[in-house]
Order: structure tokens, then sequence, then C-alpha cells
């Protein structure tokens, strides 16, 4: 247990250190950035869905799952994205790869558990412009938000759970807009950088039942109420000339003390169903429902650029060929796939932007025959946008590895 405990700690600590770039998209560029945390490895295969729970792996988007936890569960997850992206007159690639999560489930009887760990959700990541005879503009700007949770699962009666998580979320984001015309000497250059604070919350409900024998029923419901987060901004405005087509000069700085802006976090409610047949296969619908409507966009984003509320749609499961296989490796192995497609609440140029992903994975048993820990390994084709009116339509393809490891705390051995 005690070199478990190390391991995590360690992860925890490079966690902490590191700059992730987690995004490059443009769409990054409105509101506070592009949501990206989809769940743990395994809920990212099946879809995303947040339905499923059981007794061996932490579900990071319910804290009622906590209370089906009979192992202490420690889980970390890393994914790699390729992205392609168009326009009507242009393309560009580019890729990032991140550390997901980071997350310790612990039982402390047979009807409760808690569980802690880091997040980034939110992302910045986009570097857009144009140069014309009269005109040059450029915006840039780069971050995170990130979460550090505490949650706790409750089971007052058997197949029950209830479960609330504290969340406190942290991070910086740094915009940069600069615009120069050509009729007038010196351009201007504005630099905001914006460390964010801010307490939200989340609760869960979870209940699983049979329909028979063979079959069992499972239902969640999760629900975020709208929180606020703190911005103390730093400005930094400059006199900028043009040495090149786009290589900025900065002729003089002054820096500027902005007072603490409040920013919104949208309200979040989701419901799912599922059925199966336990240890054999598991199917599973949700919606997701997101109060974004009330997103305040940058100051320089343009008025063509809107929030509604968001809605996402999602199917998903698992399959298993023989989950007591002796003769067979793979056998054992849980096979996943989901689809799901997202109104982003973005609305740009009178256009929608959506999201489609499908999504597929497979969790292969790590130890002995029966072991309980697992390495899950999952892939996602998906799309973002589109090139009507002048927009951006991105192609993006993920691979995702992950770690969920299983120990026993707090109980006494009978034998030495």
């Amino acid at each position: 247990m005690i070199r478990s405990i190390l391991i995590v700690l360690v992860a925890l600590t490079c966690f902490t250190g590191m700059a992730q770039q987690r995004t490059s998209s443009p769409y990054s560029f409105f509101g506070l950035g592009q949501q990206t945390f989809k769940g743990t490895i395994e809920n990212r295969s099946m879809g995303g869905i947040r339905t499923y729970s059981d007794s061996i792996h932490v579900n990071l988007r319910n804290p009622a799952s906590y209370g089906n936890l009979r192992l202490t569960t420690y889980t970390v997850g890393a994914v790699h994205t390729e992205t392609w992206a168009e326009t009507n007159t242009a393309s560009e690639t580019y890729d990032n790869t991140t550390i997901e999560y980071i997350s310790i489930g612990v039982p402390v009887s047979k009807k409760a558990a808690f569980g802690f760990g880091l997040v980034p959700f939110q992302s910045v990541g986009y570097e857009l412009g144009t140069l014309t005879e009269d005109t040059y503009t450029n915006f840039n700007g780069e971050g995170s938000l990130n979460r550090a949770y505490f949650g706790i699962g409750y089971q007052p009666f058997e197949g029950f759970n209830i479960g609330g998580e504290l969340r406190y979320n942290f991070g910086e984001e740094i915009n940069s807009s600069s615009v120069v015309l050509a009729d007038v000497q010196y351009g201007t250059n504005e630099v905001n950088e914006t460390d964010f604070s801010g307490v939200s919350y989340n609760f869960g409900l979870h209940y699983n039942g049979k329909l028979s024998e063979k079959y069992e029923f499972q239902a969640s419901a999760t629900y975020s109420p709208e929180s606020n987060i703190t911005g103390d901004n730093n400005r930094i405005l400059s006199t900028i000339t043009l040495s090149g087509p786009s290589s900025e000069v900065i002729i003089n700085s002054e820096e500027f003390d902005v007072p603490r802006e409040k920013f919104k976090l949208p309200s979040e409610f989701s419901l799912g169903f599922g059925i199966g047949e336990r240890l054999k296969w598991f199917a599973a619908a949700e919606y997701t429902l997101q109060g974004t409507s009330t997103t305040t966009n940058r100051s320089f984003a343009p008025a063509t650029a809107t929030f509604t509320d968001a809605a996402s749609y999602k199917l998903g499961g698992y399959y298993i060929p023989d989950y007591n296989s002796i003769s067979s490796y793979w056998k054992r192995a849980t096979y996943r796939a989901g689809l799901r497609f997202e109104e982003t609440g973005l609305q740009l140029n009178g256009e929608d932007i959506t999201e489609f992903g499908i999504s597929f994975g497979i969790g292969i048993p790590v130890g002995q025959t029966r072991a309980f820990s697992n390495a899950n390994i999952g892939f996602e084709y998906g799309q973002r946008g589109t090139t009507s009116n002048g927009l951006v339509k991105e192609d993006f393809f993920s691979i995702s590895l992950g770690l969920s490891l299983n120990d026993r705390w707090f109980q006494k051995r009978k034998y030495n």
C-alpha cells in the first residue's frame, strides 16, 4: 500500500508541475475556453456516458458512484489528439498530449467511500489573425482551468446511492490582442493575464436494480448549480509597429491594475438510463443540459458570437466475452464503444457550433488471472464546427491511455 501511495504522490507532483497546452482549437477563443474533460478513459470510450458504475472503477462525473466502491482505486489517464482544421481557403494541423486526470477513491465501509484528485477541465489555446493592405490583427491565448475536488458517496439502502462533490477551480489564462491600421502610425497590443479561483459543487444520484435474475438496470442523475469564479486581472497595454508582414515591435508599454471580475461557470444537469447483464454487457443512453447562455465573452470577441444553452446526447456501453475465461486472456478483456452529439451553445455568424464523436476502446486485466486492476486504451474520431460562413471545421482523432489500479485499505490481515 505504501508503494502505491508513493506512486500516486509522484504522479500528482508531475501533474501540477506541467504547463499543459490542452487545445489548439480556434473555438477556445470564446468564453472562458473550450471544455475538454470527458471523464475517465473508460467513460470516454463509451461516448462519455456517466451512467455506469461498478465496485472497482472511479466515475469522475457522478460522485454517487463512490458508494459502490469496494476497493481503493487510483487512476490516471493521458490523451493525445491530432486535429486537422480547414476553412474554405486554408488548412492546418496541430496536436496536443496531456494528462487528463489523477484520482483516488477510498472505501471506508460497505456503504460509503470518498475520492479526491485533479482534473484540467477547460482550456484555451488559439492563434487567430488577418493581414490585408489595410489591417493587421493578431489574437492568441493559452492557459487552462483546473479542478481539485473532494467527493463522497453513500448507499442509504441497497442499490441506491447519493453523493456530493466540493470543487476548487483554479488556473491562469493569458490572452493577447494586436491591431495595426495602415493609415495610423502605431498600432496597439493588449495582454490580459487572469488568475482564476472559485468553488463549485456537484451532486449525484445512482440506482442499480434488477429487471430479472439475469438483467440489471442502472440510472443516474447529476446536478451542478451555477457558480462564480473570480478573476484577478493584470493588463499590459503597448504601442506597437510592424517590422515585417507579422513581426510586432513594441514601442512602449504600460501596466495597469484591473478590478477583480466575476465569471460564471454554467449549471449542468444530466440524466441517464442503461440495462445490461452483470459482467457481460451494458448499454446506456444519456442526456445533458448546460446553462451556457450565461457565458461571458472576451471583450474583443466579435459581436456575431453569442451563447445559448448547450445540450449533449450520448450512447455507449461495453461487452465482455467471458469474464471467467482461463484459456483466453482476450475473452476477459472489456470492449467498449459509444457515440455522442453535442450542441456546444456557441453561435458564430448565425451558425450553431456542434461536435460529434464516435469512440471505442478496450480494458485489459493487469496482474493475476482474475485481477481487478486494468489498463485501458481508447480511440475517438470526431468533428467540430463547419466551413460555412467563413468558419472552421475540425476533424480530430484521439488516443487515450489509462490505468485503474486497485488495493485494499483499512482491512486487518488475518495472516502475516
